[in-house]
């Protein structure tokens, strides 16, 4: 016997400076209008259900948290419109832009959720990792949500977040030779990025455009070009930007933006006024609130190629997400 689903998809199509942006509205299947969720993927969401693009990253599982979110939400009586970022998917333009351009295009986005018929006028966001990031941009720049949601959100400089990342790599590295042979061969980019950490700090610190450094006696570049937009506009300063009803979510394993970063941008809400703050951390979960293998080197080695991704949610996701906007939204 076959049930009927709770929520409807919609295929729709946004007008971005150049581009046609593609994504999926989904709406629940009670009257209406209802309020609406913006969906904001992060650095590895280029499509629509926070899935990599597979031209950029082969291989890697689709992980579709943001499908699973959108649907919860819509049984809960919340719309939600989540696209590919520009030039990935079904979107036009040039894929790869600069953050400035992202930011551009997500708040081009937001206007047009707020202003959907089917909206009831009240309408939240939802940013995960550099998603977070975007969304507090936009709130200044364009308009404050209703309600907002940082998943796995930066607070540390982005020198220190190469640092832990990398860092997680290189003491990988240090177990041996077999470690060091499993890297080169699954990610020789991993390799590469953790044997340049010195010289890209450095060249960050040094505000240079360029990172060199000799890795195996080959010499290897990094144009930092695209990071000066995050250093420029330092992801601590910008939670103060938002005034809106916010729910911090974060990981206890998360190896991607350590868990720390959950109490400092805590903190910064407080400090700049907004005190209508929860703060959920979710127990032995990765940064995508999935649930990781048991022993350490699986897990990193997971986190390197990505294979994490196709591991299963923890059962408080995205439920956590769902009560906060429903708490925030339906009242």
């Amino acid at each position: 016997m076959s049930t009927a689903r709770s929520f409807r998809d919609e295929h729709r199509t946004v007008d971005a400076c150049g581009a046609t942006l593609a994504g999926t509205l989904t709406l629940p299947t009670t009257k209406g209008p209802w309020p609406v969720t913006l969906l904001l993927g992060g650095t590895f969401s280029d499509l629509r259900d926070a899935d990599v693009d597979p031209r950029l990253w082969p291989g890697v599982p689709k992980r579709g948290m943001y499908a699973i979110l959108a649907r919860g939400l819509a049984e809960a009586g919340v719309a939600s419109f989540r696209f590919d970022r520009r030039g990935a998917g079904e979107s036009t333009g040039e894929l790869g832009v600069e953050r400035a351009q992202e930011v551009a295009d997500a708040g081009t986005v937001w206007q047009w959720v707020r202003s959907l018929p089917e909206g009831n006028g009240r309408a939240a966001m939802l940013g995960h990792s550099a998603g977070a990031y975007v969304l507090c941009r936009v709130a200044l720049e364009v308009a404050q949500p209703d309600a907002a949601v940082l998943q796995g959100a930066l607070y540390r400089t982005i020198a220190q977040l190469l640092e832990y990342n990398y860092g997680l790599v290189r003491a990988y590295l240090n177990r041996g030779e077999p470690h060091i042979a499993w890297v080169k061969q699954h990610s020789p980019r991993a390799y590469e990025d953790a044997m340049m950490m010195d010289a890209v700090v450095s060249a960050i610190e040094n505000r240079e455009p360029v990172a060199v450094a000799e890795i195996d006696g080959v010499t290897a570049s990094r144009d930092l070009a695209r990071l000066r937009y995050d250093l420029d506009l330092p992801p601590e300063d910008q939670f103060r930007h938002l005034a809106a009803p916010t729910l911090v979510l974060h990981a206890s394993e998360d190896l991607n933006v350590p868990v720390e970063d959950a109490f400092d941008t805590v903190r910064a809400l407080w400090a700049a006024g907004n005190r209508d703050v929860e703060l959920r951390i979710v127990p032995e979960a990765n940064h995508s609130f999935q649930l990781d293998a048991e022993d350490y080197v699986t897990r990193v080695r997971e986190k390197i190629t990505m294979q994490n991704f196709g591991r299963p949610f923890h059962p408080l996701y995205p439920h956590a997400v769902i009560d906060f906007l429903s708490r925030k939204l339906l009242a």
